[in-house]
């Protein structure tokens, strides 16, 4: 008798064990997953090797994460899948109805162009539960912007180096957006319709291409929550930023990485009495010694990868909230002055 209870413990510990591992996963979703695979491989792709029709354990397969609870498909992680030659497809969203708890969903860098006809991107709003959506690297146009603004959960959206152009209005229906990702394309200015109230994360890297930026930047007042946004890779020579970025209140956090720039670009920057990180890694220009005076509240700077003239370390030295200065791979004329205050250096130079 004890030996049988004992046996009974461990079949009925083992279904339990079993059924809190979504190896198998619901055949509806392996079905779709299977029909994804063949839509991304048309017409002779190979990718998705492990997405095998007689392996039930769909879970386990490559780029799918599943829920630990119920077995259901959670995570897609389909970045560069189709074969760049294919040149550009349209997309049949339909397939992605059975995931009904899908959060996360990466398309990035398929050569999509767009929705296939009478199946298009409304059908991507049945997933009530997507807050991450990565679209970054197709060949979408604007109209890639009416089929991303029914997502009531949508925290995150990326439309990185697309072919959106001209003007983007964000909606009332993308209010829950947190994480904007905008950058690579020619667009010039950004409106917010009763829009995005809570963005806190702005990409905008290489927006300047186009001549874009002067009208593009002035327009971000529209968002009075940003808190971090990414310029790298823009030409802002005869900007002065802090003019045109002044209505960002609660800006904390702001990239100007590998930007060229001249001396007075960063003029009026210590108006943003939110700044508290400024990342100026490789720039293309001259580094501005006296802005860095009116920069009372920054805790962070990193000037790596620049040419330095040791006159800037007057500057820096007044800055009594600095507490992180990076100078990885600077080329400093002269002699390092002592560190000052509670300030922090990380640097490799040469000369």
């Amino acid at each position: 008798m004890g030996l049988f209870l004992q046996m009974l413990t461990v079949l009925v510990t083992t279904v339990s064990l079993q059924g809190w591992l979504p190896l198998g996963c619901l055949d509806e979703e392996r079905i779709a997953l299977l029909q994804l695979k063949d839509s991304l491989n048309y017409p002779n792709g190979t990718s998705l090797p492990s997405w095998i029709k007689a392996d039930a354990h769909c879970c386990s397969w490559e780029r799918i994460e599943c829920s630990s609870r119920t077995g259901r498909v959670t995570e897609l992680y389909l970045e560069e899948t189709r074969n760049e030659e294919m040149g550009d497809w349209y997309l049949n969203t339909s397939l992605f109805l059975p995931f009904q708890q899908l959060n996360s969903l990466s398309l990035w860098g398929n050569r999509i162009a767009g929705w296939v006809e009478k199946k298009g991107g409304y059908e991507l709003q049945r997933l009530r539960n997507l807050d991450y959506l990565d679209l970054g690297s197709n060949s979408f146009d604007n109209g890639i912007l009416s089929s991303v603004e029914g997502f009531p959960s949508l925290k995150s959206l990326y439309l990185n180096y697309n072919r959106l152009e001209g003007l983007i209005d964000l909606k009332e229906s993308l209010s829950s957006l947190e994480v904007l990702g905008l950058s690579g394309n020619n667009i010039n200015k950004l409106v917010a319709s009763r829009g995005p109230s809570n963005l806190t994360t702005l990409y905008l890297h290489n927006i300047t291409t186009y001549e874009s930026s002067f009208q593009l930047l002035q327009s971000l007042g529209a968002f009075p929550n940003l808190a971090t946004l990414y310029l790298s890779y823009n030409n802002f020579r005869g900007r002065i930023l802090g003019d045109e970025l002044q209505n960002l209140s609660s800006l904390e956090s702001l990239y100007l990485d590998q930007c060229s720039l001249d001396e007075h670009s960063l003029q009026g920057l210590g108006a943003l009495s939110s700044l508290k990180n400024l990342s100026l890694f490789a720039l293309s220009g001259t580094v501005p010694s006296g802005v860095f005076l009116d920069l009372k509240n920054l805790e962070y700077l990193d000037l790596s990868s620049n040419t330095l003239n040791n006159n800037i370390f007057q500057a820096i030295r007044m800055m009594n909230s600095l507490k992180t200065l990076i100078l990885m791979g600077c080329k400093l004329d002269g002699r390092i002055p002592i560190a000052q205050g509670k300030c922090r250096f990380e640097f490799q130079y040469s000369r």
